[in-house]
């Protein structure tokens, strides 16, 4: 039985390498829904591991020709969405949608007296840490949150390259999940999320 599995498993590589559409749909339908459930674990945001699912079956079919799949696909897939999800933390791009879940879940909640508490105190303490900021990083970060424009178009209404807005909002977020850490909000934001997500 498994060296039956493990044989249909490479035959279907060995279809994939040639672009084999049935091939992949095959291993799209039996990995993509375990892959979003372990996405979801990591990130706590369904719209990030879907988009995570994306990226990694389109690179899949991309570099399907000179895939080298050492271990078992299965565990080649999970490696390969653990480290797209960490790049992308590095990045900042988890953080920046966490912020906006976080704040959008807790307003969401706020129409009882205890939770508009909790939000009240949550947000006093964000915009105490967005207050802490240097200048040029306080004003990057607010025309990004409060104006809601890109990256790119910040960048040029400052006349900036896109990596400097871009580092620049990485490290404001920073700044942000430190203070709340140590203000103690950190909890209070894991609480609305995990509510979101069951």
């Amino acid at each position: 039985m498994i060296n039956n599995e493990i044989v249909n498993e490479r035959q279907l590589l060995v279809q994939l390498s040639n672009h084999d559409k049935e091939a992949f749909s095959i291993i799209y339908n039996a990995y993509a829904k375990k892959l979003f459930r372990y996405a979801v674990k990591i990130i706590k945001s369904t719209e990030i591991a879907e988009d995570t699912v994306h990226d990694i079956f389109v690179k899949l079919w991309d570099n399907a020709s000179s895939l080298q799949i050492e271990t078992s696909l299965q565990a080649y897939l999970y490696k390969a969405t653990y480290f797209h999800l960490m790049n992308l933390i590095k990045r900042g791009a988890v953080q920046e949608r966490f912020v906006d879940e976080v704040m959008y879940s807790a307003a969401q909640l706020s129409h009882c007296t205890e939770e508009k508490v909790l939000f009240k105190e949550t947000l006093k303490h964000v915009q105490c840490a967005i207050d802490s900021l240097p200048p040029q990083r306080k004003l990057i970060f607010e025309m990004g949150r409060n104006e809601g424009m890109s990256h790119r178009q910040i960048a040029r209404e400052l006349d900036l390259a896109d990596s400097t807005v871009n580092n620049q909002i990485v490290k404001a977020l920073k700044t942000i999940k430190e203070h709340l850490l140590i203000s103690g909000s950190v909890g209070i934001l894991l609480t609305f999320v995990n509510f979101f997500h069951k």
